[in-house]
């Protein structure tokens, strides 16, 4: 057999061995709903509890509850833009992000452009770079959100 070249890692990536290894329980046997109340569905309760600790402890955030889970990057694009907007909507309505992000900032900024939000979408050069000047200049008062990759 051939050696494959992935070159897809930024839509999915293969699992790691340990990664496979603390989760092979809870597709065999702890596959309870987190969400419910009865016995079995407490030991996938617990473990999420407990990643979420592990996480937050790792990245210092104040409290466990700060830490959200999704499915995925382009749900978190989406979710983190939106609750970023939303949130600080009593400051500004202005947000600045290239012409070359993911889709999943794209289509999020054109909805937010339908709520009544200002987008400025930045050029780049020809490696892909923003230049931090017009970064710089496209801020105003208004500004309340920068999104890059």
């Amino acid at each position: 057999m051939e050696k494959l070249i992935y070159m897809d890692n930024a839509a999915t990536t293969s699992t790691a061995p340990e990664v496979v290894s603390a989760m092979l329980p809870f597709f065999t046997e702890y596959y309870g709903n987190p969400s419910s109340v009865y016995n079995f569905a407490q030991k996938s309760k617990m473990a999420i509890e407990d990643a979420r600790e592990i996480i937050a402890d790792s990245i210092g955030a104040a409290k466990s509850n700060e830490i959200y889970f999704t499915g995925g990057g382009s749900e978190s694009d989406n979710w983190a833009l939106k609750s970023a907007a939303f949130g600080l909507r009593d400051k500004g309505n202005h947000i600045i992000t290239t012409k070359i992000e993911h889709h999943a900032i794209l289509n999020t900024c054109a909805y937010l452009e339908k709520n009544g939000f200002e987008v400025t979408y930045l050029d780049v050069d020809s490696e892909g770079f923003v230049s931090l000047e017009d970064v710089e200049n496209a801020i105003t008062d208004k500004t309340i959100l920068i999104s890059v990759m």
